[in-house]
């Protein structure tokens, strides 16, 4: 099998570790910008994009902390066949996008479109959470991908994690780029956890300038995570070989009743070979700590027939 992938794991450049969807009290998070800053730096992460609602904050009077900051907004408009809001984080803007947010009679086509006028980059934010469908989805183009997991979401309502959305469009033959990000809110309540500093994506970039960031992340050469750590990916003559950190389970989800899950009994397991199988149009792998920690690849799409 012959896949087109864009592998991370043998670009040029080094790693970084990101968030791309952040709120902050210019519109309905807890902590100032500064605080957000300094809270993501401290946590170990190299890169930021604060995506307040209906507003861009500029970044250039905050103290970075040695961090990239990447201006972005999100933007809830449109209609959905269930009646909700269409929920798009638009990232590296240049200005704000004048969208009245909450506007059910806005097609949210159009975020996506002023989006990239800007030279900015459209995410689909938590369908699951927004209620959205797969055909609400399908009608929309030139986003570069989707939320499978989302913090705020699973911490908040227990609807975080959107693969089935993702599996839906990839059978159906899009091709979403995945993320995993916080849509950092607020502190921790009792009996709810931090919605800050759990998701990222691990970016490889020629170097640390937004400029070779927003590169890298268009171009897909990043992977997602809560936990674990992918440690190569690569295409043998054996199959899709991928090595992780240790993990309970490796999971290659395939097309509709295909792929296939590795799990040693007792054990962890760092590494499996995928040989593939007959019928299948796309591969993305998932890879399970025993806390429940996933890391996400981006899709494999297979070349010429399987």
């Amino acid at each position: 099998m012959k896949f087109e992938y864009s592998n991370p794991f043998t670009a040029p450049g080094i790693w970084l570790k990101g968030n791309l969807h952040t709120h902050t009290t210019k519109s309905d998070g807890v902590r100032t910008p500064q605080e957000v800053v300094d809270h993501y730096s401290l946590n170990g992460y190299d890169f930021l994009s604060i995506t307040d609602h209906g507003t861009r904050v500029d970044p250039r009077p905050l103290d970075n902390r040695g961090m990239v900051l990447i201006p972005g907004q999100e933007i809830s408009i449109g209609n959905s066949l269930a009646g909700t809001t269409y929920h798009i984080v638009a990232a590296n803007i240049q200005e704000t996008i004048k969208i009245h947010d909450f506007d059910h009679t806005q097609d949210p086509q159009r975020a996506i479109d002023l989006t990239a006028e800007q030279g900015g980059f459209a995410i689909l934010a938590h369908p699951y959470w927004s209620g959205l469908h797969t055909q609400d989805l399908l009608r929309l183009i030139g986003y570069l991908g989707v939320e499978i997991y989302n913090t705020s979401c699973d911490v908040y309502r227990g609807t975080g994690y959107s693969n089935s959305h993702i599996d839906a469009l990839l059978a159906c033959g899009s091709r979403p780029l995945i993320f995993a990000t916080d849509d950092h809110h607020g502190e921790p309540e009792p009996m709810k956890p931090s919605d800050a500093c759990v998701a990222w994506i691990m970016v490889k970039a020629r170097d640390k300038r937004l400029k070779s960031i927003v590169e890298a992340i268009k171009m897909g050469l990043f992977y997602s995570s809560t936990g674990p750590t992918l440690k190569n990916i690569e295409f043998k003559s054996e199959g899709i070989h991928v090595e992780t950190s240790p993990v309970r389970h490796i999971t290659f989800i395939s097309t509709p009743s295909l792929g296939s899950r590795f799990a040693a009994n007792d054990t962890l397991v760092t590494e499996y070979t995928y040989p593939g199988r007959r019928g299948e149009t796309y591969v993305r792998i998932e890879a399970a700590d025993g806390d429940g920690r996933v890391a996400w690849t981006n899709a494999m799409h297979v070349v010429g027939t399987s």
